[in-house]
């Protein structure tokens, strides 16, 4: 018998099975079903500034599920999974506002059996939807959606790796507590990644301040210290790589945090940052094969703290150090390999 003969009928038969499941999914609508665009999630809308939790659940189906978590203190919002490393800001209340904003178009099934090709499936549910969950300082739930598959295709919501984006999408919602789904559109992330969701901060003072920058075990510019670079009266490096370092110097970005006593600092190499203030931003470095983990200190110079008749410098130089320290202190922040040019450089490094 020719197989032949037997898969043509079969494919066109599974032709045939897929899109009446595609039509069972986009035409099974209620009778009151709307077109009009309103808001997914009027009450929460309204109260957006109650929102003291953040929860944000991906689905990665049969693989489990990526949780990442938020709180909001008196200095901002914090990450949970990170024990408490201050989230990035602006993301966490751009993500309230997308959710507050979300504006549902057409709706589509009401039935459980088509969520998953939606997307819809919970996470608990061993689905691959984006659980969003918001609740009050008592605990209460303000708000609770899916977020499923984009209406047209997933490469541009991958891409969205940073922050939201200014493009507006359309993608498959619905509230957990309804089987009724709908077309939505709004601008809700899908990154699941830590980076993106850290505070992107690094320690340092603006870079038009820095004066010099030096290497060696000394927490101060009075101790063992080789001197790498010096910004000249006219406002150029004495090295000529000296731009071109401080400008891969200004990009650098936590990848991730710890705990700075769960990494071993004990043969760290140690870059000192003098600005024109007095104030010493020291960076302890370890390389770790794959990564780079740095911790930092702020401290300010003898010369600024000695210097006759300028207390308002050294007052402004104690705050900023003292500021610093109080956000850096404890942590250590991971980050590429590649921050290795920026981080542990010897002299060597700018002869050529």
């Amino acid at each position: 018998m020719d197989i032949r003969a037997l898969i043509k009928p079969l494919s066109v038969f599974a032709a045939v099975f897929f899109l009446l499941g595609v039509i069972a999914v986009f035409a099974d609508r209620p009778v009151n079903a709307v077109s009009e665009s309103e808001i997914l999630l009027p009450d929460f809308a309204r109260q957006i500034d109650a929102a003291q939790a953040l929860e944000i659940v991906h689905g990665r189906g049969m693989s489990g599920a990526v949780t990442l978590s938020f709180k909001r203190t008196p200095e901002g919002w914090v990450m949970r999974e990170r024990d408490d490393y201050p989230a990035h800001q602006e993301l966490v209340n751009e993500t309230l506002l997308a959710l507050g904003a979300l504006q549902t178009g057409a709706a589509r099934t009401a039935q459980p059996k088509w969520h998953r090709a939606l997307g819809l499936v919970t996470p608990e549910e061993f689905g691959k939807a984006i659980r969003f969950r918001v609740r009050d300082a008592e605990g209460g739930l303000l708000a609770d959606v899916m977020l499923g598959k984009e209406e047209a295709s997933e490469v541009a919501a991958v891409q969205q790796i940073k922050q939201l984006g200014t493009v507006e999408r359309n993608f498959y919602v619905r509230r957990t507590e309804s089987a009724q789904t709908w077309l939505a559109r709004g601008r809700l992330p899908r990154n699941a990644q830590i980076a993106a969701w850290l505070d992107p901060a690094f320690p340092s003072l603006p870079q038009e301040r820095l004066v010099a920058v030096s290497a060696g075990k000394g927490a101060t510019e009075d101790g063992a210290v080789t001197p790498l670079l010096r910004r000249l009266p006219d406002g150029s490096w004495d090295k000529p790589d000296g731009a071109g370092w401080l400008e891969g110097f200004s990009r650098l970005q936590p990848e991730d945090v710890s705990r700075d006593t769960a990494i071993n600092f004990d043969t760290a190499s140690t870059l000192h940052l003098s600005y024109e203030n007095g104030v010493i931003i020291t960076l302890e470095n370890v390389d770790a094969a794959t990564v780079l983990w740095t911790r930092a200190r702020a401290s300010v110079s003898a010369a600024a703290l000695n210097t006759p008749q300028d207390d308002a410098g050294r007052e402004e130089a104690r705050a900023l150090a003292n500021a610093l320290n109080q956000r850096f202190d404890g942590w250590a922040l991971r980050l590429p390999a590649s921050a290795a040019a920026q981080l542990l450089v010897t002299a060597a490094d700018f002869d050529g």
